[in-house]
């Protein structure tokens, strides 16, 4: 009686556990052990094919900002479309940088100059905007009115730029009138004229147009910030 006693209550204690497992993995979402019949590669199978239905189904966090699922197609036409640059350095150490689209027959002649506002000191502060600003005033070859001259009656542009890292000055002219844009740039940057009255003229231009951008907090928001001590970055 007693044997039968015991046999009872462990067929009762192994079908309780095996509910509460069964229940306890359903509430997970635990899936099945696969049958003891299939192959290990069917098993792989199978979970691959569990992984990517949860895919179809994404977490609802994951879909907040983007979607998890790749673009299907991907155009990268638009950047592959862009000419190739070449770069040749020249016996003399200059490095010339050639885009050529033969669909267009206007060219831009360009000079960069690696010396920008980031290498001046107190003392030199302002000196690559300031040469920007005198650069057009004339050579030994040519008058400041000679030169706005020259460059109209080619129906081109004559401009120049002054960032952190770089100042530049560049020509957009004719294709057949490159030749003549290399002259003038190699000649406003050879020989250019400070004439003292011109200087002392342009430097009042030079004030005002920083009291025009100091008002513009997205213009000098950068430079407070390169101005600010390492530490306080950190």
């Amino acid at each position: 009686m007693a044997t039968r006693r015991l046999l009872s209550r462990s067929l009762l204690s192994r079908r309780s556990s095996s509910y509460y497992s069964t229940a306890a993995a359903a509430a997970i979402d635990v899936p099945s052990p696969p049958s003891p019949d299939l192959m290990p590669y069917d098993r792989i199978s199978a979970s691959v094919r569990s992984k990517l239905s949860r895919l179809d189904s994404p977490d609802p966090r994951f879909l907040r900002h983007a979607s998890p699922h790749p673009s299907p197609s991907a155009d990268h036409s638009p950047i592959l479309s862009f000419p190739e640059t070449r770069v040749t350095t020249l016996p003399s150490g200059l490095r010339v940088a050639t885009e050529s689209d033969l669909s267009s027959p206007t060219a831009t002649v360009g000079i960069w100059i690696d010396a920008g506002s980031r290498f001046e000191s107190d003392e030199t502060n302002g000196t690559a905007h300031f040469l920007e600003h005198m650069i057009f005033k004339g050579t030994e070859n040519r008058t400041m009115r000679g030169l706005e001259e020259e460059i109209e009656n080619m129906g081109g542009h004559l401009n120049a730029y002054t960032s952190r890292e770089q100042t530049t000055y560049y020509a957009k002219v004719l294709g057949r009138d490159v030749v003549k844009a290399v002259e003038i740039l190699a000649d406003i940057l050879q020989n250019s004229k400070f004439d003292k009255a011109r200087i002392e003229r342009e430097r009042d231009v030079i004030l005002r147009e920083m009291q025009e951008v100091e008002g513009q907090t997205e213009e000098v928001i950068f430079d407070h910030l390169h101005g600010l001590p390492s530490n306080t970055l950190h």
